[in-house]
């Protein structure tokens, strides 16, 4: 029976181990994609914050959910231009970017700097935050609602 306990603590501390080394990959992974993005000089001081949005045609969190946030967000931001751009037809633009997954966006300040990129669903808040350079209110998640911002 100890046999048994000891090589369930095993597995379990193996797995936490695995899934610790897979996210520090993933954070290492989107911070040298980002770097790579800035120091490309995939800017444009127009003074006009962006939104450089990948979606693709059959994803339906892009078109449910990801379409009103930037819905709410481009009420709040008249001048935000969203730059759509379909992950499979634009595969290098995609793979410059790092997008494994849709939804994903880039948002860049209004001098044209990248603020971040962000994979899957970005609620409207965060959008609205990371385009005004500041931390989003998210007081019982409430905040986080595309209704929220609009």
């Amino acid at each position: 029976m100890l046999e048994r306990a000891l090589i369930a603590v095993a597995v379990v501390a193996l797995f936490a181990v695995a899934v610790a080394l897979g996210r520090r990959w993933y954070a290492w992974r989107n911070a040298r994609i980002e770097a790579r993005v800035r120091a490309e000089g995939s800017t444009t001081a127009t003074g006009t914050p962006r939104i450089v949005y990948f979606t693709t045609a059959t994803c339906v969190i892009c078109k449910v959910q990801q379409e009103p946030a930037m819905s709410a967000v481009a009420a709040r931001v008249p001048d935000l231009l969203i730059q759509r751009h379909d992950a499979v037809e634009e595969g290098e633009l995609a793979k410059q970017y790092g997008v494994l997954s849709v939804p994903t966006t880039a948002v860049y300040r209004r001098d044209g700097t990248l603020v971040t990129i962000n994979r899957g669903f970005t609620p409207a808040a965060a959008l609205l935050a990371q385009i005004e350079d500041r931390t989003p209110d998210i007081d019982g998640g409430h905040e986080m609602a595309s209704e929220a911002v609009a």
